[in-house]
């Protein structure tokens, strides 16, 4: 008997735990690291809700070529649907020095206009981007997020024959609220490339 209850149990052990917010489940854990596109949702809904701002380093690559344009246009996103990061958030993402430059970020290196824009930098102002970007939805809205379809992003190919992106859609209520570009790093999981809101967030009833 004892042998038999034992593989359940365990099992119960690997699950991430959740928690319910208004009859929606958050994870309340860390998830692990996203092997397939389809990971990536459950690591925006822990980012977003529980702000665990280091944790957005899991799913955040970190190659030049994708951090300097992508930083650049996820900030200049999130400043045209009015997201803001407050002083605590700004500190927690390591972006206090960059706060003043956020909202206009050259999408490459820039040494006669940004000399100290390093490339360090551009991966916590990527970091920071990501996270801006989840603040469009509260955590009500976040706990019914699901996924509503994934397609090959056959444009990422420009990059080398060897990258692989997928574009994810979720969204609720049977609407798609944001695109997720989710990049195959060298180590086989899943990270963010890009996202983008679908819908306007004025007229969204979360």
């Amino acid at each position: 008997m004892r042998r038999t209850l034992m593989l359940p149990l365990a099992s119960l052990l690997l699950v991430p735990a959740f928690i319910s917010c208004g009859g929606d489940e958050i994870p309340t854990t860390p998830p692990p690291a996203a092997t397939e596109p389809a990971d990536i949702l459950y690591h925006l809904q822990y980012l977003a809700v529980r702000k665990d701002y280091k944790h957005v380093t899991l799913i955040a690559p970190i190659t030049p070529d994708v951090v300097f344009p992508s930083a650049r246009q996820m900030h200049m996103d999130a400043k045209a649907l009015g997201l803001t990061l407050t002083p605590e958030e700004l500190k927690g993402l390591g972006v206090e020095h960059l706060a003043d430059k956020l909202d206009s970020l050259p999408g490459g290196p820039d040494p006669v206009n940004f000399p100290d824009y390093t490339i360090k930098d551009a991966r916590l102002a990527y970091n920071a981007g990501i996270y801006r970007l989840t603040k469009g939805l509260t955590a009500k809205s976040w706990g019914k997020m699901r996924h509503m379809g994934i397609v090959d992003n056959t444009a990422a190919r420009q990059f080398g024959s060897q990258t692989i992106v997928k574009d994810m859609s979720l969204g609720f209520d049977g609407n798609k609220i944001l695109s997720v570009s989710c990049l195959k790093k060298p180590d086989g999981t899943y990270g963010v490339s890009f996202m983008r809101y679908l819908v306007s967030l004025q007229g969204l009833k979360q």
